[in-house]
């Protein structure tokens, strides 16, 4: 639970502004103290951080608020996001499945990918522009939710088999914690940038989605990481992801991805090609551009 002031931080939504949305609006109904003070959970200031990215991005408060309490998720999708181009001519590949719901094209689909390029260059070239229009497909109604995660989890199925099977780096490398943090659950992405870290040698400790602040913490105590990855592919997953960065960064050197990773201060941020920045950064730890913390 947060308090307006710790939720105006996390939101980047000034505590005035965060009160005259929910009194106005009704975006979010804040609990209270045993001293009457409001405070925000986690789903609440998941909502706000989408209602300020709907304003900044020309919506009328109004509508913005209309929207998020509707979902904010369906919300978020209303928001452009950054898009590598891509002239794969398969990159189309993805939705058919999802339209068809069929296994054996979506398997051969899957293992034709992955097994005649580089993964590097796959992730790029075709996976994530490929799940991008997947994900619009939804948005136009041309995908069902069912198609949609029939193929996201075939993909997410594919990658951890990679990634499991992929010999260990050798001992006494630099290691690297990949995961995301409380709350966001879309880690094909990250799941990617570790696989193709970990193809390059580097020694990584996966964590999956949804992981809470305090977990993160122990996790780096122990293993003493060279670095950490964490991400944000949902506007939504900002708060958390500034909290754990502004507890981890004196701790251990922070590396920032996803969607909306220019929308959190202080990391290093990695860009938008999975693949690439995940080479770039397997070379440099190859190097000892980071030291453990």
């Amino acid at each position: 639970m947060y308090t307006v002031g710790r939720a105006a931080e996390l939101t980047g939504v000034p505590s005035g502004t965060l009160r005259k949305w929910e009194q106005r609006y009704g975006v979010v109904v804040p609990q209270r103290s045993p001293s009457n003070y409001r405070l925000y959970d986690d789903e609440a200031v998941r909502r706000l951080s989408v209602m300020r990215s709907l304003v900044n991005a020309g919506w009328s408060a109004h509508e913005a608020a209309q929207h998020v309490v509707d979902g904010a998720a369906v919300a978020e999708a209303e928001l452009a996001r950054p898009e590598e181009p891509s002239t794969d001519p398969h990159v189309e590949d993805l939705v058919t499945c999802a339209q068809d719901f069929d296994v054996p094209r979506l398997e051969q689909v899957l293992s034709e990918a992955f097994a005649e390029r580089d993964v590097a260059v796959t992730v790029d070239e075709w996976l994530m522009p490929a799940m991008v229009r997947l994900g619009k497909a939804w948005q136009r109604g041309t995908v069902t939710v069912a198609g949609e995660h029939f193929v996201s989890a075939a993909v997410h199925r594919r990658l951890a088999h990679l990634f499991q099977t992929w010999p260990t780096a050798a001992p006494g490398g630099p290691r690297v914690v990949v995961g995301l943090t409380r709350g966001a659950r879309h880690e094909l992405g990250v799941l990617a940038f570790a696989l193709v870290l970990r193809s390059r040698g580097i020694s990584v400790t996966y964590l999956g989605a949804d992981l809470p602040l305090e977990a993160w913490l122990g996790t780096v105590q122990v293993v003493e990481p060279a670095a950490v990855v964490l991400s944000v592919p949902m506007i939504e997953d900002l708060p958390s992801v500034r909290e754990a960065v502004e507890a981890l960064m004196p701790l251990t050197i922070v590396l920032l991805g996803g969607a909306h990773q220019d929308q959190v201060e202080g990391p290093e941020r990695l860009g938008h090609r999975a693949g690439a920045a995940a080479v770039a950064m397997a070379e440099r730890l190859i190097g000892g551009a980071y030291s453990g913390g």
